[in-house]
């Protein structure tokens, strides 16, 4: 069995990160996704990223008027796809689920 290696990261460099990530989420990454980009660069533990970044209070949300912005457009793509699918699928072999 191995021994557990862990990384000790200073003060300036978890404030970086924390940074790192809260800026790939305003530009359109996912947390998760931010997280762990962070982390693969650190060495570190993805939920140690994630962590620090809860912790810091810096994290961006969504309101729920994005929520239900989103949520629209998905409508409408899974309707669009629908029709496509339905018109021109059959060449295919696609069904509408």
């Amino acid at each position: 069995m191995s021994r557990r290696r862990y990384t000790v990261v200073d003060d300036t460099t978890r404030e970086a990160a924390v940074r790192a990530v809260v800026n790939r989420i305003n530009a359109g990454d996912s947390f998760t996704a931010a997280a762990r980009a962070a982390a693969s660069h650190l060495e570190v533990a993805e939920t140690t990223v994630r962590c620090w970044v809860n912790k810091s209070g810096q994290r961006p949300r969504r309101t729920s008027k994005d929520v239900a912005a989103l949520e629209a457009e998905l409508a409408l793509a899974r309707e669009l796809n629908r029709s496509l699918i339905e018109k021109y699928g059959a060449k295919e072999g696609l069904t509408v689920r």
